[in-house]
């Protein structure tokens, strides 16, 4: 029987002007590819998986003791498996509840991302594993379009951060900045002490769609994120010790959680 992501995805592909989202994104391709690499290394398939963040249910076939939460009820619609309304901050489910936990693209839409990643561990089983997607390193800009929108829409304040962009966007100055950066990082963890989770407050665009993200509530670090975990004793599955973390950019994150 194909799943409903498979079916969704062959309904929408011939549709040239209405598109799925995800349909030929390049970017969710890749992490679906590494969401089911995940749970045959993982053996979840016997297990009771969260999705947290399912939106229209795409993904609810994955494994077939499937549970999805979303903050926004409408998602009932397109759910045929187990759904709860739920803030990810603070999710309805006793501790150890579930083998695994993943969610993808989500925790840069979260004002309190952190509290988002405590409840995960909270939930998922010791032993249990996370996979997690974020979007990082949000621009500021994003929001409010001054990639986009010509100059003359601009106020003054905005056409000066405008003219940074070129700069800012830069190869060069994102790798000098971003290593800087995971130097205190790495400095903090060093302590020996659980890490807090790092990250930078925006402010999110919900009324026009400028591009990817311009709803997003933080910009996130993915070596911040990596700290968090790898400063409780989890373990990651692919190789991210402290220093080799440093050179982490959007791949997914995979942990054993231990506690």
């Amino acid at each position: 029987m194909r799943s409903y992501y498979d079916r969704v995805m062959d309904e929408w592909r011939p549709r040239q002007e209405q598109d799925h989202p995800y349909a030929e994104n390049e970017s969710w391709q890749r992490n679906y590819a590494a969401l089911k690499s995940w749970v045959a290394a993982t053996d979840l398939q016997g297990g009771r998986v969260l999705e947290v963040g399912c939106g229209t249910g795409l993904l609810q076939d994955l494994v077939e003791n499937y549970v999805g939460v979303d903050v926004t009820a409408s998602s009932a619609a397109f759910m045929h498996k187990p759904f709860g309304v739920c803030s990810a901050t603070s999710l309805p489910f006793p501790d150890h509840s579930f083998d695994g936990a993943f969610s993808i693209w989500v925790l840069e839409h979260i004002e309190r991302p952190e509290a988002m990643l405590a409840e995960l561990r909270r939930v998922i089983r010791p032993g249990g594993s996370l996979f997690l997607v974020a979007a990082y390193a949000v621009a500021p800009w994003v929001s409010q379009g001054l990639h986009k929108r010509p100059f003359r829409d601009l106020r003054l304040r905005q056409r000066i951060t405008k003219l940074t962009i070129p700069l800012r966007a830069s190869s060069p100055y994102k790798i000098a900045t971003t290593l800087a950066r995971r130097c205190t990082y790495l400095i903090d963890a060093l302590g020996g002490k659980p890490t807090r989770l790092r990250y930078r407050r925006l402010t999110p665009n919900f009324a026009t769609y400028w591009d990817y993200d311009a709803d997003a509530c933080v910009s996130l670090d993915a070596y911040s994120v990596a700290l968090y975990f790898l400063s409780r004793g989890d373990n990651p599955l692919y190789p991210t010790g402290f220093l080799r973390g440093m050179l982490l950019r959007s791949r997914p994150q995979i942990y054993r959680i231990v506690k």
